[in-house]
């Protein structure tokens, strides 16, 4: 579903049996942005989107490495098959050495068959930077830096980028899979720049950031990238029933995988 020839719209995609973070931000006129794009598996989902927006991505935001985030584009940039595909943003991690020894329960295959890419067009950016997105306003908030090494183990997920998008008409709040420990340091250094029309939960609404963080956001609808089983878990292992909780009384819609996909005007 698209709101016009000269509108922007923000879509979420998903499956409904994994985690997953997909979205497009397309306006027919100017052009297509994507953010991330999920597991390798759903490549041939991503492409068939991308084909339907004239098979060609201004600038593709990879917000950190893992394979619910990245796998997808790793597939797609080693077989293109016709696609063009303008700028790359993503965040300089340390090396997956480096990651691995600060958390052990990680998993780099995803993130070593990324640095295995060669992107001639591939941008780092860092905290502060603003780009120009075909005419929208983007602001990153967080990427991997000393900050986050300072204050977390948990590199590749809280080092994710974390970054803002204004529209003509709305906002959005990409917060990635940004979590706990950066969530006191973020809301504090960026105060009412938080503020926006939509947030993507961070962490896919598991654990992630703290409430008083999404305080701060004052969002209207809350985006979950997340299945019914993640969303309504009765067993007590994730967190995410209580983040729906607290989004509620915040105020806000919750869109999910469930009616994935959700499209709202940008």
């Amino acid at each position: 579903r698209y709101f016009g020839k000269d509108e922007w719209t923000l879509t979420q995609y998903g499956p409904q049996d994994m985690n997953s973070m997909f979205y497009t931000l397309y306006n027919p006129r100017k052009g297509l942005i994507v953010v991330d794009g999920g597991w390798s598996e759903d490549a041939d989902y991503v492409r068939n989107q991308i084909r339907k927006c004239g098979n060609k991505v201004d600038t593709w935001i990879i917000t950190h490495p893992h394979e619910d985030h990245a796998g997808a584009f790793t597939q797609i940039w080693q077989n293109k098959k016709g696609m063009q595909i303008g700028r790359v943003l993503t965040a300089q991690m340390p090396s997956p050495e480096e990651c691995l020894s600060a958390a052990p329960w990680d998993n780099m295959d995803s993130y070593e068959a990324f640095l295995a890419l060669d992107i001639p067009q591939l941008t780092y950016v860092k905290a502060g930077d603003e780009f120009d997105l075909l005419g929208l306003e983007m602001k990153v908030l967080s990427a991997f830096d000393e900050n986050v090494r300072e204050l977390s183990r948990d590199y590749l997920n809280d080092g994710s980028v974390m970054f803002r998008v204004k529209g003509p008409r709305k906002s959005i709040l990409f917060c990635a899979d940004v979590g706990k420990s950066m969530s006191n340091f973020l809301r504090k250094k960026w105060k009412g720049e938080l503020k926006s029309s939509y947030v993507q939960m961070g962490h896919h609404g598991n654990g992630g950031l703290k409430p008083k963080f999404y305080k701060k956001v004052k969002a209207s609808t809350a985006l979950f990238d997340a299945p019914d089983w993640l969303m309504y878990d009765e067993t007590g292992t994730y967190g995410t029933p209580a983040k729906i909780e607290l989004m509620e009384e915040l105020g806000c819609e919750i869109l999910s995988f469930n009616s994935a996909p959700n499209s709202l005007p940008l």
